[in-house]
């Protein structure tokens, strides 16, 4: 009897067709950033060698289909530019192309192409009246964990038992020494803002132009995202008067801030929610879930952290339907910080059958951008967020899925975990180079360009294992994932500690105290730091330009940024590549540029027309210029 396979589907284009060019940037999308009713001209680059009989734009203004003409107006290089105009009547604006050829009709969208009409999630997007925030582009941010930072007044520092917390006090413990077990002390080391403003110039030393602060909120941990009041800054930070002379010492030294707010959940101390468990009847009741048992939902079961309810009128007015609300107040004079990183972003209005998500993450987006249309909004999830980055929503995310979690688990074995679950998925082999593409790719497919820009990228943070731990020491990989990170579209951020070598230790786990005993510092690696922030604020090719993957095989990977004649190329490689070889592509036109230089050492990448010849590679990564 005969054996049949399953089919396979392995649809290729014609070689030309995949090498075809478009991008969000001012490269092709004559303004990137449109006002509603705006005509933007949309430009395509053909391979010269393909031969298609027409070129369609193609989008669905109103909900119905539209296809355009476009025509060749100029050759540049090895290309040919297709231009074609697009109205941009709604606030977001998706559109395709549609190449006809032999017989053939191919779509280009932001995934690639095929032959079969693509959905929609992967269309190119433009989005109205959504401006450029003009400082963002060119920032390099550094999080700071405020209670293991600096002490600056140990007359602040956390003493004394909790009224909200029966059994627990809170207590101060010498810096940089790890707490044994203690089970009735919430340990504290004193951190505070006046040890972040007194360590200013070694942020400016370091390069960094932007700080993003975990909770300052008043609350009884230390990581604060119990919070007790969402108008007051803990007094064991220093009060309200401690963050105005930060907010001005930040401003002097040119540096932007945004805050930590977490609206999914107050702490068990909040006065709203001690008032509506002592009292059925109160009218702040319907601000949190409760059953006939008053029982209460909480965030992932932690009992001291309940969860709010946003079908509540008076929650939402004092969280963010007023211009005097939690998230507009502290926009303005005298704080004026310049954003909000927003905590749970992706459970925010979310329970059960209430999934408010879509209505009250566009009502905070209104205030905030009517408050100061220049403040960054960006929410934290770990998961697939791009329903949440469609331009009415985050400005960006904490870029987990669509960044680092890939890229990290290419470099090392790795484990799926889920808060409250016993089951993982473990993988003792990395990810293959194909699916960190492919992983790559589809996220910044799925959301606008302009979004994928403002993405804030992190190797690790205060929820994660330090980058060095993740990858056990290792240099090579260490330095590799940090070039990547500032060299990817979005916006990089520190860790602090990262910079000077810090990984996990016993009693802290990735919340370390910062030695500001230099003797203790990796120096070289601070410099690696300061020469990559340096480049990263200073190069509008990071800042702006598109993301082209030139080649990639099981342990390497090269990808460039490009932006008008300027291109920066990046390789990463997971082993030593002992001999060099020619890359041939369309994509690589040196417009009169004979060789790239690596940022870090003497070697060269010689350029040519339609080829790039790539030496002999160590283990790591490299930045040529």
């Amino acid at each position: 009897m005969e054996i049949k396979q399953a089919p396979v589907f392995q649809e290729q284009a014609p070689h030309w067709i995949r090498q075809i060019v478009h991008t969000g940037t001012r490269d092709h999308v004559s303004n990137p950033y449109p006002s509603l009713g705006e005509v933007v001209r949309i430009r395509l680059e053909v391979p010269a060698n393909g031969q298609p009989d027409q070129i369609i734009l193609r989008n669905i203004p109103n909900g119905e289909q539209q296809l355009q003409a476009m025509h060749p107006v100029e050759r540049r290089n090895q290309m040919n530019i297709w231009e074609g105009e697009l109205l941009v009547n709604e606030p977001r604006v998706p559109y395709r192309f549609g190449i006809q050829t032999e017989g053939r009709i191919w779509w280009l969208n932001a995934a690639g192409v095929s032959t079969f009409v693509p959905v929609a999630s992967f269309d190119f997007k433009l989005l109205a009246n959504n401006p450029e925030i003009s400082w963002l582009s060119r920032s390099v941010f550094y999080q700071i964990f405020p209670d293991r930072f600096a002490n600056g007044d140990p007359n602040n520092d956390p003493d004394g038992t909790i009224e909200a917390y029966p059994g627990y006090s809170r207590k101060t413990y010498p810096w940089g020494q790890a707490v044994q077990t203690d089970r009735n002390h919430i340990p504290f080391y004193g951190g505070d803002l006046k040890g972040i403003e007194d360590h200013l110039e070694y942020l400016q030393t370091l390069g960094v132009n932007a700080v993003y602060l975990n909770p300052i909120f008043t609350a009884y941990t230390n990581h604060r995202y119990d919070v007790a009041d969402f108008r007051n800054v803990d007094p064991t930070l220093g009060g309200n008067e401690a963050l105005i002379s930060l907010a001005n010492a930040l401003k002097d030294a040119d540096l932007h801030y945004i805050l930590d707010i977490v609206p999914n959940h107050s702490g068990a101390g909040h006065p709203w929610f001690r008032e509506a468990m002592e009292d059925p009847t109160s009218l702040h009741r319907s601000a949190f879930f409760f059953d006939e048992e008053q029982k209460y939902v909480s965030w992932m079961g932690f009992g001291s952290l309940p969860k709010l309810n946003y079908s509540d009128p008076a929650l939402r007015r004092e969280m963010f339907e007023s211009d005097t609300s939690v998230f507009a107040s502290w926009l303005l004079p005298p704080y004026n910080i310049d954003g909000w990183r927003v905590d749970v972003g992706n459970m925010l209005g979310r329970y059960d059958e209430q999934q408010l998500d879509r209505d009250v993450l566009p009502a905070i987006r209104r205030t905030v951008k009517r408050t100061n249309p220049q403040s960054y909004l960006m929410g934290e999830n770990f998961f697939e967020a791009e329903g949440q980055l469609q331009g009415d929503a985050w400005d960006g995310v904490m870029n987990y899925s669509g960044f680092s979690q890939p890229l990290l688990n290419w470099l090392t074995g790795f484990e799926i975990r889920a808060l409250g679950c016993e089951s993982v998925l473990r993988s003792e082999k990395p990810l293959s180079t194909e699916a960190l593409v492919r992983s790559w790719q589809d996220n910044l497919a799925a959301i606008p360009w302009t979004v994928a820009l403002q993405q804030f990228n992190v190797l690790d943070s205060h929820d994660t294992n330090r980058l060095r731990t993740v990858l056990n020491g290792d240099e090579d990989l260490i330095r590799l994932a940090v070039m990547v990170q500032f060299t990817f579209p979005g916006v990089p951020c520190v860790y602090y500690g990262d910079e000077i070598g810090l990984s996990d230790e016993p009693g802290f786990g990735q919340r370390n105290c910062f030695p500001w005993d230099e003797d203790k510092w990796d120096k070289d690696l601070l410099a690696f730091y300061q020469r990559l922030i340096s480049l990263r604020k200073e190069n509008n090719v990071l800042a702006e330009g598109s993301f082209q993957v030139l080649y990639w095989d099981d342990d390497l990977l090269v990808f460039q940024r490009v932006l008008e004649e300027k291109r920066i190329v990046v390789t990463a490689s997971r082993i030593d590549q002992p001999t060099g070889f020619i890359l041939k592509s369309s994509l690589i036109n040196p417009d009169g540029i004979e060789q790239l230089k690596s940022l870090f050492s003497e070697a060269t990448l010689v350029l040519h027309p339609g080829e790039m010849k790539i030496p002999a590679l160590p283990r790591g990564g490299a930045i040529w210029l």
